[in-house]
Order: structure tokens, then sequence, then C-alpha cells
């Protein structure tokens, strides 16, 4: 199989250095284009997440290619940041992005979120006519398998999610402080999921919106919106700040807490760039969290849900195996 891929994650880079490829959606564009105009290139998908970004990158005219190089050039990054690259190949990459599918490799193990993070990263791909079909058909499995295992096993024990996972973290809290109030810088996926669990255990939720009277906004059951300029407002009246935008600038600043005569209890900063300044962590009485200290608290041993998401996944990979043989004998006859 004539695939690679170099990648970067929570294990191999610090949150600082994770940062500098954190993308957005027009610049994963940027990227699949400059890659794709490689002459040994069929085919790329970008996968790129708080904790990982991945380039999956199918070979057409060449046996060998160092995808570091091939990503590094086209995202404009600098020789350090090359040493925190892994480098996958052939069927070590097809196990590999299945388990990936499945939460294995997560920060939390378990956790949904990447499911629909490798959708996307597939779904963008085959807009921008990046990808190819060895590339949508492994991608297309490992998201078919990765339903087949959240909907067989039960992961025990585990947090379904990053927003779960920062929820927990307060919830003995928001049970003992009558009247517990939050705020939730951040409407999409992540912080409507944070503000739903929140609201679950008891909290006063408060939600920002960039576009108040919009009416495609989702907002949560029993939130309350505030415009997200008016957010330095409410933070001296809440016990728990969470922020989970993809915005490239910071929506906390230091000088934001220091103002405040009252100080929130827990501030969690769900985003990568991180949304908010980690000096906070340094002031008396705050309970300061991001996405790497998150991940810390959620280890265990996983080891009887690992083996029996790496038979599912086994039983997927031989059937992309099958694909990938028949289609290979098929362009041999071409």
């Amino acid at each position: 199989m004539n695939i690679i891929m170099a990648g970067v994650d929570y294990r191999s880079a610090s949150l600082e250095l994770r940062e500098k490829v954190g993308f957005n959606k027009n610049q994963i564009r940027d990227i699949l284009a400059k890659i794709n105009k490689e002459a040994c290139v069929s085919g790329v998908v970008l996968i790129s997440t708080c904790n990982r970004t991945e380039a999956y990158i199918s070979l057409s005219h060449c046996e060998e290619a160092d995808p570091v190089e091939i990503f590094c050039n086209a995202a404009n990054l600098d020789d350090d940041m090359k040493k925190c690259f892994y480098v996958k190949k052939g069927e070590d990459l097809a196990v590999y992005l299945f388990e990936l599918a499945c939460g294995i490799h997560s920060m939390i193990f378990g956790e949904d979120q990447i499911l629909t993070q490798v959708k996307e990263a597939m779904l963008i791909a085959i807009e921008e006519g990046a990808s190819d079909a060895a590339l949508n058909t492994l991608f297309r499995c490992a998201i078919t398998c990765a339903k087949k295992v959240k909907t067989q096993l039960v992961l025990n024990a585990v947090s379904p999610s990053v927003a779960g996972q920062s929820v927990q973290l307060v919830s003995e809290y928001i049970e003992k402080k009558a009247g517990c109030k939050a705020l939730v810088i951040g409407n999409g996926a992540v912080g409507r999921k944070v503000c739903e669990e929140l609201i679950a255990k008891g909290c006063e939720v408060h939600i920002t919106t960039r576009t108040h009277n919009n009416k495609s906004i989702i907002v949560p059951t029993g939130c309350k919106v505030i415009p997200y300029h008016d957010r330095e407002s409410l933070i001296p009246y809440v016990d728990i700040l969470i922020s989970a935008t993809s915005s490239p600038h910071q929506t906390v600043t230091i000088d934001m807490i220091d103002r405040c005569a009252n100080k929130p209890k827990y501030i969690i900063d769900l985003a990568v760039p991180r949304d908010i300044d980690p000096e906070v962590g340094k002031i008396n009485g705050i309970l300061y969290y991001n996405i790497d200290s998150l991940g810390e608290t959620a280890r265990k041993d996983n080891s009887k849900e690992i083996s029996a998401m790496k038979s599912l996944i086994a039983e997927h990979i031989e059937n992309f195996n099958k694909w990938y043989a028949q289609r290979k004998r098929l362009m041999a006859v071409k």
C-alpha cells in the first residue's frame, strides 16, 4: 500500500509546539493544494485537531518519499518542528488510522470527537479534490469500523469526550456550591457539549455567541446567551470559566482576570491554539487546566477495551486489504 503519513500529537510535541500546526479550515485547504501539486502525490488528507495534526499522503509515481519533508514544506514549518514528527507507512498506517478513529490513540481514551474529526478531514479533502480512491476508501473503512466499535462496545470508566472530562473535574464542586454559575466561551460542538453536561449537573450556564440574533445559532436547552464581546463583564460573577473556540487569538487574557474583583474558581481551556493566557494558572485560588493537563487526569488501564477494539479493527482491516488487492490487480491489467 503506497500511502505514507507524517504526524505530530500530544505525545511527540508540547502544547506550545502543537499550536504551530493547529490549522483552521482555510489553512488546511491551502496545505492540501500545495501537497497535491507534488509530482509524486496522488492524494492527501489532513487531520488537524487540538491533540494532533497528521498528513496522509497517497503516492503515485514513486515508491519512496519523505512525508515530513512534504508536509513541512507545504505548511512552512521550520527544522526544529520536524524533530517532533512520527512517520507511518503501509499496513502499519492503516491499522493506526483505524485505531485513531476508534479513540485508542486519543489523550482521553475512547473519546468520540475524533471520529467526527476524521470524517471532517476526509470531507474537506474530497471537497477540495485533494483525495484519491485509495485514501477515500481507507478513511471510509476506518469510519465504518469506529462506528461499529462505538455501537458494540461499552468503554467503561472513560469520559467520551474532552467536554465530559472537563465537567467531570468540576462536578463535585458544582454539587457542593449552591447556585454554581459557569460561563462557556464558544458555541461550537465542544462548547455546546460542555454546556449540556454542566446543565445536567445543575449548574447555571451562560454561553457566548458572536451573532446573537442569528436564528441558525444552536443554543443548548437551558443556556443563557451572552454576546461574545460582553464576556468580560460576566467573568467576576461565575465560578467556572471554560473556553473552547477556534479563534487564533486569546479569548481570555491575564489582564481580564486580574481586573476581576471576584475570580472564577476553575478556569479551563479546551482550545488549541490556547484561548486563555496560561499565566492565569499562577493566580492564587484559581484551578487552571488546559488540553494537556486534562489528559493527565484521564489515564487508566484500558487494556481490556483495547483488546476488544482491536479484534473488530482486524475484521475491517481485512476488508480494506481485499479491496486494495483487487484494485491493484485491476490497475495492473490496465
